[in-house]
């Protein structure tokens, strides 16, 4: 095993920052660990970082997880061209103008006078871009048979749901159930109309994802000018004030083949209770 030794490293000693040395790009570093027989990041590389950046006075981030993929200088000498003078395990601190950083990753002006924006760094792990590639096309194709297993198991849940919860209304053309519970005496819901609803959305094994009843504010939506899903603007439209009913939602009709905030799969078909609040 390697040993991990501290030791000088070859650069013009800078009398600006004690022990800190000049790079030919112009940032200041000074490395603490240095395994000089141990793999240099490339372009394209995914590194693991143990991540730290401070003025002399404040603190950002410090001693925290970072994983960045090695890319082309967005100026010369930032801290895609510090980083590859790392190796493998390195421990190292870099000295870099402020501005120069904040303008040039995060479009603003440094807010300190003092220009100095400090680094410290650990080195901890490289992924060669060539197996970070193959890893992420093995990725796709696990995502893509992921995707096709809930496309092929969706008119089964449906199925099964409408089995089970003794469902006898036919669905439309293009598989909305629509199920009434109450019927009310308000104004019939058209396009443009201005609609109140309290609603529950839940997924088809009965877990809840949304709901207005917790708020106790209904969701209100003008119908027809797309700010919902296509399922509800259907329901709605099937509706009146006063109205209540429960609502069986193919994916075509609600968020398809992507899903929606990690918490609707691909080809998931939605159930919704819907109570109509008020209609202008």
């Amino acid at each position: 095993m390697i040993a991990l030794v501290a030791i000088a490293v070859l650069g013009t000693a800078c009398s600006k920052y004690p022990g800190f040395k000049k790079d030919k790009q112009g940032f200041y570093y000074k490395f603490h660990i240095v395994n000089k027989d141990e793999a240099q990041p490339q372009m394209g590389d995914i590194v693991d970082m143990t991540f730290g950046m401070h003025t002399m006075d404040t603190v950002f981030f410090e001693d925290a997880p970072l994983s960045e993929k090695i890319i082309e200088s967005l100026y010369p000498g930032d801290i895609f061209a510090a980083i590859q003078k790392m190796h493998l395990g390195d421990s190292a601190t870099f000295i870099m103008n402020g501005d120069d950083f904040f303008q040039n990753f995060w479009g603003q002006e440094f807010p300190y006078d003092n220009k100095d924006l400090y680094f410290d760094i650990k080195l901890n792990n490289i992924l060669p871009k060539e197996e970070y590639e193959a890893m992420q096309a093995e990725r796709a194709q696990q995502y893509e048979a992921m995707i096709e297993k809930f496309r092929v198991s969706e008119d089964s849940l449906i199925n099964d749901y409408v089995t089970k919860n003794k469902i006898k209304v036919t669905p439309t053309a293009d598989g909305l159930y629509f199920m009434k519970t109450v019927s009310g005496s308000g104004k019939v819901i058209k396009t443009g109309s201005k609609v109140a609803v309290h609603y529950t959305g839940k997924l088809i094994d009965g877990s809840v994802f949304d709901s207005s009843i917790e708020s106790g504010t209904p969701y209100e939506v003008t119908v027809g000018q797309g700010q919902v899903i296509p399922g509800w603007e259907k329901a709605l439209l099937l509706m009146r004030g006063g109205d209540k009913a429960t609502v069986l939602i193919p994916s075509k009709l609600a968020y398809g083949s992507r899903g929606a905030d990690y918490v609707i799969p691909p080809y998931t078909p939605l159930i919704f209770d819907m109570e109509i609040v008020s209609v202008e």
